[in-house]
């Protein structure tokens, strides 16, 4: 039987109980891969390379333990690895960085007033659609161009701030399609937040065109706010 460090010994007894739940939702093959992901990200490392650890308990017995115990970086790594290979159309990380430049672009245009970022990154007839439902339930939806945001940017003096987190990515050719939680706030006030979904296309120098832009217009309890808080 293989001895742990006691820097996994505490975390292992406290996550014992929940350690097969948590191995059968990581290596489970229906498991999205962003799921896998967050479970890899958002627990502590020790309590992460006890997961690990126990899952290769269940494959390859006391040897895969201790291999992981002896490198960590190279489980956590090898782990990610299997991940994306099973998982279809995602990015790499050249590509991945690219997409959500191209979106983050779109933030930075509403920050600074600056229609010219807009022209740079949206397709000239790129197609912009949200979907609101107000108090009542009632829904509504509207549609507008890359001109009319622009025109908006350049005639206003508000100070617009939207900001993402966790996008999720993935990519076929040249096609690329992004979903993300957003918040949006109109100065220092809370206007309203929801989901951005884009569909991009690859440039020759491998930048990315945003071509359509959907969005919904919720308030919270129904959509979430950014985790640090308002802007600052």
């Amino acid at each position: 039987m293989v001895e742990l460090p006691e820097s996994l010994a505490q975390p292992l007894a406290l996550r014992a109980s929940r350690a097969p739940d948590m191995i059968h939702l990581w290596s489970h093959p229906t498991t999205p891969v962003h799921m896998r992901v967050r479970i890899m990200k958002r627990i502590p490392l020790p309590s992460l390379l006890t997961v690990l650890m126990l899952a290769s308990c269940t494959q390859t017995g006391d040897n895969a333990v201790a291999d992981a115990a002896s490198d960590p970086a190279d489980a956590t790594a090898g782990a990610t690895e299997t991940m994306a290979s099973q998982a279809p159309h995602m990015p790499t990380d050249a590509e991945r960085e690219a997409i959500l430049a191209a979106v983050q672009g779109i933030f930075d245009a509403l920050a600074a007033g600056d229609g010219e970022i807009l022209r740079e990154i949206m397709h000239p007839d790129v197609l912009m659609h949200s979907v609101e439902r107000a108090d009542d339930g009632t829904r509504s939806s509207s549609t507008s161009t890359r001109d009319q945001l622009i025109a908006r940017l350049e005639g206003g003096e508000e100070v617009l701030i939207e900001r993402m987190w966790d996008p999720e990515v993935r990519v076929s050719g040249d096609l690329a399609m992004v979903w993300t939680p957003y918040d949006f706030y109109v100065g220092d006030d809370l206007s309203h937040c929801g989901a951005d979904a884009l569909l991009l296309t690859r440039n020759e120098d491998e930048s990315w065109t945003i071509v359509a832009l959907s969005w919904t217009r919720l308030q919270p309890p129904e959509c979430e706010l950014h985790p640090d808080g308002p802007p600052a």
